[in-house]
């Protein structure tokens, strides 16, 4: 072999080598320009949980408002990144007047960076996750919390009637004032529905007037029991009674 072909081949593995190199540094480069996009996308993300953590703390007052730190801090390593990505831009800018060791240097640091990139996708995925379980823990306790205090008001008003009901009695004529007549009356052992001349049987539970009108219970929660009126509310709404006097 001759020493112009050993020359050829020489310049051909150095013409590989630099291609080789170039697409390397074009690689980087490319997944830097990706990582770019992704931080831009993750801080108008991180930004809108920012707002989603102070509304939690607004409507849920189990929640804390220094949940806020949360999505603070995953904006603290975004903007790290950035500075770093910055630092880059300002090196590539004066490349030409960097030593070989402050370009490996360089490079170095990019592989830092791009891995911190993939940090923030990580931390924004954990902050998305920690916000929407706080989100559903807070929503299933207060709907708890509503049952509660629904079932809380009901024995009160139970209660009460049961109190009203050891002085007022709930028997006799009762009108809704849409007719001259009473619309029903109570006895003690059964209803009588005055316009349809009808005697059912009733139950009185506790706050609930159950009657039987052609064997069909007809359910109605009593509201309201005092000497003079009646409210109660079944699936027609609540209606609302006073005795019936002659």
């Amino acid at each position: 072999m001759t020493d112009e072909e050993l020359k050829d081949i020489e310049e051909e593995l150095t013409e590989f080598d630099e291609h080789f190199k170039k697409t390397e540094s074009d690689g980087l480069q490319n997944i830097l320009k990706h990582f770019d996009r992704i931080h831009d996308k993750l801080f108008t993300f991180n930004n809108i949980l920012i707002a989603g953590y102070f509304a939690l703390s607004q409507f849920f007052v189990s929640f804390s408002v220094y949940g806020i730190i949360i999505p603070l801090l995953n904006l603290s390593l975004l903007i790290f990144i950035e500075y770093r990505m910055m630092k880059k831009s300002r090196f590539d800018a004066e490349a030409t007047k960097k030593t070989p060791e402050e370009i490996d240097k360089n490079s170095q640091a990019i592989s830092r960076t791009n891995r911190y990139s993939l940090y923030t996708i990580i931390s924004t995925s954990v902050v998305v996750v920690i916000f929407l379980i706080n989100l559903f823990a807070l929503d299933s306790k207060a709907n708890t919390e509503s049952n509660i205090e629904n079932i809380s008001t009901s024995i009160k008003t139970s209660d009460t009637l049961q109190k009203n009901s050891s002085s007022v009695s709930i028997l006799g004529a009762w009108t809704n004032n849409l007719t001259e007549n009473s619309t029903f009356s109570i006895e003690a052992d059964s209803m009588i529905f005055v316009d349809a001349l009808k005697y059912v049987k009733y139950e009185l539970k506790s706050d609930t007037l159950i009657w039987y009108f052609d064997d069909i219970p007809n359910v109605s929660k009593i509201l309201l029991l005092s000497t003079d009126s009646l409210v109660v509310e079944n699936e027609f709404g609540i209606e609302r009674y006073v005795r019936f006097k002659n």
